[in-house]
């Protein structure tokens, strides 16, 4: 996934000089420790100084720059949060937001690099915009849109390898769902490294006889409202599968609209449920948390219980 970042940000920045990357220390973790080299001036790294990074960002905006700013998830929301909330929303600057290994995806970085909330601190700032992207082909397809936002965006992203879940030809649409797979008793929601595993889960329902749907939401704010209320209605009952707790993030944001919609669907998170992560690979961990697609499999099967006669 860094590859596709560094490559297509190298690739914007050759075209638009105001593009500029704001580094907390993250070059060699993301990619970009040679922008230096190749954008002289317009490759900064701070240290590891998250607080100041958005203050150059928010200054480098002010004059007409697009900052790319990059950090662990965590340091990049939680840390900053004031920062982003008055130095850039506030004052109506933008920039956009890396926050790289979010929630589990920190694997063996352990506990204190996990952002277990932090879908749920940026889209609780007024003007703030939330992406995931769930492979390199989706990434690759939006980093111009992000960028370009009139809006300050969060960006949840994996750094290592992601099984593609879109074919070359895939056409991005940004605020919009991706409906990947169809289905009539059961419906997916699924956002970033979690995605391919819900797909996987849909084939091994599907052997069961069980028609699932699966749903990559990956613009969480703007939600496709619309979207996701014409698949719940289609549906007998939902699951909010994500790498986020289970307050605040992905699940909160469909419930409300079901809510909102007044959709009489059973809606339930397969999330983390409200505690610390734990150090491991990344299966591990989601075996260890019981995320795994076959505890996909298994709500699947006892939501959809209450309809058998």
């Amino acid at each position: 996934m860094r590859i596709y970042y560094a490559e297509k940000l190298a690739e914007l920045m050759t075209s638009d000089e105001k593009i500029v990357v704001v580094d907390a220390d993250l070059g060699k973790a993301l990619g970009t420790q040679d922008f230096k080299n190749r954008f002289s001036g317009r490759a900064v790294d701070v240290g590891i100084a998250e607080q100041n990074m958005i203050g150059v960002a928010a200054g480098l905006a002010s004059y007409g720059y697009l900052p790319v700013c990059q950090s662990f998830a965590p340091f990049i929301t939680r840390n900053v949060c004031d920062q982003i909330t008055m130095n850039l929303r506030f004052t109506g600057l933008k920039s956009l937001l890396v926050g790289a290994d979010p929630g589990i995806s920190a694997e063996l970085n352990g506990s204190s690099h996990m952002a277990m909330e932090d879908i749920s601190v940026m889209r609780a700032i007024p003007g703030m915009q939330v992406f995931e992207p769930a492979d390199g082909v989706e990434l690759s397809a939006a980093l111009p849109e992000l960028i370009y936002s009139p809006n300050t965006v969060y960006m949840r992203m994996y750094r290592k390898t992601l099984p593609a879940v879109h074919s070359a030809n895939y056409r991005f649409e940004y605020g919009k769902i991706d409906v990947l797979k169809g289905g009539k008793d059961v419906a997916i929601f699924s956002s970033g490294v979690f995605v391919h595993a819900a797909t996987e889960a849909a084939k091994a329902l599907s052997a069961k006889g069980i028609d699932a749907a699966v749903v990559n939401v990956h613009t969480i704010k703007p939600l496709d409202k619309k979207g996701i209320a014409a698949v719940l209605r289609g549906v007998k009952a939902a699951i909010v599968y994500e790498n986020h707790n289970g307050i605040g993030g992905l699940y909160s944001a469909v419930a409300e609209v079901q809510a909102a919609a007044g959709i009489p669907v059973r809606t339930v998170p397969l999330a983390i449920r409200d505690r610390f992560g734990v150090r491991g690979k990344l299966a591990e961990i989601m075996e260890e948390l019981d995320l795994t697609p076959a505890k996909v499999v298994e709500t699947a099967e006892k939501l959809l219980d209450q309809f058998v006669d």
